[in-house]
């Protein structure tokens, strides 16, 4: 399917080819998915991204473009194969080649590093794509993982990869979400606080909302809105 405003190609990592939908130019800016899918509000953010000055890549990971499939992707084995759903510290297929995406962006844009935006589901792979030193910039909007509410869902290792990184290069993370969230409460945000200190950046919104940038963005004040785009455009 293609989408206008992107040019969409096939990216092959790891025995595994997936569509990739790019728009823009500039520095990179890898923009994952949530669950529900490359919903039109996920593609609409790619075009304000773009618009902003920056290439975004934005991969389909599962499911058709401009659909959302709710919760229902948790029962579908490919989900569960590739990221490895009831994984606490588990190691997820989709990191490895979201890695490899972020290497060819990189090659094909240059410039400082690349960025990474991941949603929900996908929230914890910004982190684990800092095991490249391609990622200069991790984006965590109301990241999800495992089954406990602190729980970020990426190996141990990446984890202390990330933190070490963000420490000896100073690279910044920025965490969003809504403060009445019930499916990325306070304390996720207390362990990345923890983590990785002053370098967590943080944007909490009032609301009982779940996502951020894409399908709750329109349900914010225009001024949180307004603080919102503000604190992503300046971070990237």
């Amino acid at each position: 399917m293609e989408l206008p405003g992107y040019e969409r190609f096939d990216f092959m990592a790891g025995g595994v080819a997936k569509p990739v939908y790019r728009a823009g130019s500039g520095p990179a800016v890898v923009l994952i998915h949530e669950l529900p899918g490359m919903v039109p509000e996920c593609v609409e953010l790619g075009r304000k991204i773009s618009a902003e000055g920056y290439c975004v890549y934005m991969p389909l990971l599962f499911g058709e473009p401009m659909k959302n499939y709710g919760a229902k992707p948790l029962l579908w084995p490919c989900v569960w194969k590739e990221f490895s759903v009831l994984s606490t510290h588990g190691k997820s297929p989709a990191a490895d080649w979201l890695r490899a995406l972020s290497r060819r962006a990189f090659a094909e844009r240059g410039g400082k590093g690349v960025a990474a935006i991941g949603m929900c589901f996908t929230g914890r792979f910004a982190l684990s794509l800092m095991m490249d030193k391609e990622m200069i910039a991790p984006v965590l909007c109301q990241p999800g993982g495992g089954w406990k509410d602190s729980g970020l869902g990426i190996p141990n290792e990446d984890w202390e990869n990330a933190v070490r990184r963000s420490d000896e290069e100073n690279i910044p993370v920025l965490g969003m979400r809504f403060d009445g969230d019930s499916l990325c409460k306070a304390i996720r945000f207390d362990v990345l606080r923890a983590g990785f200190g002053e370098r967590f950046r943080e944007v909490v919104v009032p609301g009982k909302k779940h996502s951020v940038l894409t399908l709750h963005f329109k349900d914010m004040s225009p001024a949180d809105r307004s603080r919102v785009w503000g604190e992503l455009c300046s971070f990237l």
